[in-house]
């Protein structure tokens, strides 16, 4: 992961990169409980986070928890999807 720090920390990272700008009250809370969610998913499957984050052009760093990078994944794919940032205004 490239940002350091606590979860806001990082979605704002995540928004300034995807979309250049922070995001919302609404949608940090949107994508928190999101965030949440998939950790919790992952870690009731672990084999389900290793094949996500196995996928790719690098192998993921193996100092990192597999839940943590595959709910991670899930936010990147959710701030991608957001028409925002598809179709630039």
């Amino acid at each position: 992961m490239e940002a350091k720090g606590n979860d806001s920390t990082r979605l704002n990272r995540a928004f300034q990169l995807a979309l250049t700008r922070e995001p919302s009250p609404k949608e940090r809370q949107i994508l928190t409980k999101l965030l949440n969610a998939q950790r919790e998913r992952y870690k009731a499957n672990p084999e389900d986070a290793k094949k996500l984050i196995a996928t790719g052009s690098k192998p993921a760093p193996a100092d990192q928890e597999p839940h943590e990078l595959a709910a991670w994944t899930s936010i990147s794919r959710a701030l991608l999807n957001i028409y925002e940032t598809t179709a630039r205004f």
